[in-house]
């Protein structure tokens, strides 16, 4: 145990915060010095909701500090872990990790998703694969968008849930975007080698984070488990979202097996937009074998609301979570638009 106490960010933490972004070389003269405090003064003084901000304190001393942002339930991001040079590899990042997951669970926030280097970088692999996260989408170390995304589903998820069924069921990746059901999304799947029984999801997303980038999340899944097989998947019909107006997406699902499936729908949207059709007015939605269902929604962003000003992507999303007979948890995917602010 290093003795580490984690708690919430005040203002007395900032010179501590300081010397620490020093030490990891994002300070390198009084300018830069000067710009960090002011930013760490306005995130004590004026906290956004969704920003949860934690330290690590060790003997009256704060030596770590990390970031879960939380604005779209079930996704949450942990965002710039550091910790001070004088107190690594005493566990002081394990706290503030397990600090992290225990937070996302209260929060309802079942993926946690985290970006870093993918080569060169053993002790942070090392840490996150110690908490369950798997890599999603892979980085190019020979491109300047060399960066990878870990994501961890917690125990209430359907990975997990899936997981615990199929202990010894294999990951894969795939390296960059694959095509599936006319739509190009990375894959991450777990396949049983005794049963064959199998889940893939479907990621939207891109290595790094980029000015032009959007949020990661599962536009799509394909689940083969006892006489269950069905595939779903998001498309969006416009890029981004403006105060006032609407935009659309499908969802469109495919029943492989041999049995007919029924399906409802619960959604989880921000607080200020709208989505139609309602879960009640969807009712059960029936799939004949070898057929598809599409649906098309319709996601407003209300006049007079203000939606989370998010840090590292300007994404909106809509989830949608699909309970599906004879499964234990609701599979869910997500639509992302990308938030336009009219003058």
């Amino acid at each position: 145990m290093n003795g580490a106490v984690v708690r919430r960010f005040h203002e007395r933490d900032i010179e501590d915060v300081v010397e620490i972004f020093a030490c990891v070389g994002l300070i390198r003269d009084d300018e830069e010095r000067e710009s960090y405090r002011k930013k760490l003064e306005k995130a004590a003084t004026e906290p956004r909701w969704y920003d949860h901000y934690l330290v690590a304190e060790l003997k009256g001393r704060v030596v770590g500090r990390v970031i879960l942002e939380a604005a779209y339930t079930p996704y949450c991001e942990l965002i710039n872990l550091y910790v001070h040079s004088d107190h690594r590899r005493i566990g002081v990042g394990s706290s503030l990790v397990q600090a992290c997951i225990e937070l996302a669970s209260k929060l309802q926030c079942s993926v946690i998703s985290l970006m870093t280097e993918p080569v060169g970088n053993l002790a942070a692999h090392k840490l996150f694969s110690n908490f369950g996260f798997r890599p999603g989408i892979l980085g190019d170390p020979s491109l300047e968008r060399g960066h990878t995304w870990f994501f961890r589903f917690s125990e209430e998820s359907f990975v997990s849930k899936f997981l615990w069924r199929h202990p010894f069921a294999e990951p894969s990746v795939s390296p960059s975007k694959i095509g599936f059901h006319d739509r190009m999304l990375y894959r991450m799947a777990w396949r049983d080698p005794q049963s064959n029984e199998a889940l893939a999801l479907y990621l939207r997303g891109q290595p790094s984070q980029t000015v032009k980038g959007t949020m990661p999340r599962i536009a799509g899944f394909s689940y083969r488990e006892g006489d269950i097989r069905v595939d779903g998947a998001v498309k969006e019909q416009q890029k981004t979202i403006r105060e006032g107006e609407t935009c659309s997406f499908t969802m469109s699902l495919w029943n492989a097996g041999s049995k007919s499936l029924d399906l409802t729908f619960n959604t989880f949207i921000p607080e200020g937009t709208m989505l139609s059709p309602s879960p009640e007015e969807l009712g059960t939605v029936n799939i004949s074998p070898e057929e598809g269902e599409e649906i098309r929604f319709e996601f407003t962003w209300l006049s007079g609301y203000s939606l989370p000003d998010f840090t590292t992507f300007p994404t909106v999303t809509a989830t949608c979570f699909l309970n599906i007979e004879d499964t234990n948890q609701p599979i869910f995917v997500s639509a992302g638009f990308e938030r336009e602010i009219t003058p």
